[in-house]
């Protein structure tokens, strides 16, 4: 599997970050629109075992999350406020394990309050009360996203369409009226190195490996289905993972470029497969 890099430019608000999972979903419906059912069936076919690709969250340009370690482990100050605002690392300062060399994020996404109030519509009122609700909006800066391909089983050039056909369809929440869009770069190769510790570039199950140690923070996805699928109850059942910028140690040098496990039969329909995977890159040994 090859790894590669594009970096995404938002040309509208999103009103759903950019997650690994989450983006990962969002591509299977462009490669359906794409290239058809079909196809899709033929790349989740054994991905359980084999998966066609694997995608990242989004990230400043140019680096990567701080890693989910200890402070100890960090060698950071003793502010813990000043540490937690230090959120990118360079891949270079990653293989080297200067880990305090964190940077804040230096042009901050800007988030807004959308206000919407409940409508109903055989009345076309608001019913028998005023009842607003805020719905959050991100203004997106240029985000980097990695993919793991197998092009045995699905060509770069396949994978551009399908970005193509996603950043037109949008990507996420209210993507029906107009958010998520955005452009993207040429598809280009990122090198990683081998190591015995790794880190994960999205949330993802932490099942089907044994190892020496495991650094993370828990995340809970709440997913739901996409397009006409979600006419009929929606949601899926909800799924613990280990988030982003999770570190696990192994006995020896991990040399797959992914780890995790897919997710299946957590929907009414036993076809949906979640990613439950995520990049491995690795970084210096602890």
């Amino acid at each position: 599997m090859t790894l590669y890099k594009t970096t995404i430019t938002p040309t509208s608000n999103f009103a759903t970050t950019l997650k690994g999972d989450t983006l990962f979903g969002q591509l299977c419906w462009a490669i359906r629109y794409t290239f058809g059912e079909e196809k899709l069936k033929l790349l989740l076919d054994g991905y359980e075992e084999n998966p066609f690709c694997v995608v990242s969250d989004g990230f400043a340009p140019d680096f990567l999350p701080k890693p989910t370690l200890p402070t100890f482990l960090m060698k950071e100050s003793e502010d813990k406020k000043a540490n937690r605002k230090k959120i990118w690392m360079s891949y270079e300062d990653l293989q080297k394990g200067d880990f305090s060399k964190a940077k804040e994020d230096e042009k901050s996404d800007v988030i807004t309050l959308q206000m919407h109030n409940a409508i109903n519509y055989k009345t076309f009122t608001t019913g028998d009360g005023f009842a607003p609700y805020g719905i959050k909006e991100f203004a997106l800066n240029p985000k980097d996203v990695y993919i793991l391909l197998d092009e045995e089983k699905f060509t770069l050039d396949a994978l551009s369409e399908s970005f193509k056909t996603l950043s037109r369809m949008g990507y996420g929440q209210d993507s029906t009226i107009g958010k998520g869009r955005f452009e993207f770069t040429e598809f280009k190769k990122f090198q990683v190195q081998n190591s015995s510790t790794v880190m994960a570039l999205s949330p993802f199950s932490p099942q089907g490996f044994t190892c020496k140690d495991i650094f993370y923070t828990p995340f809970t996805r709440f997913g739901k289905k996409g397009a006409h699928r979600a006419n009929q109850n929606p949601f899926k059942k909800p799924l613990l993972l280990a988030d982003t910028g999770t570190v696990i140690v192994f006995e020896d040098d991990y040399k797959k470029r992914y780890i995790g496990k897919a997710i299946k039969r957590h929907t009414s329909h036993e076809d949906i497969v979640h990613q439950g995977y995520a990049i491995a890159i690795g970084i210096k040994e602890l």
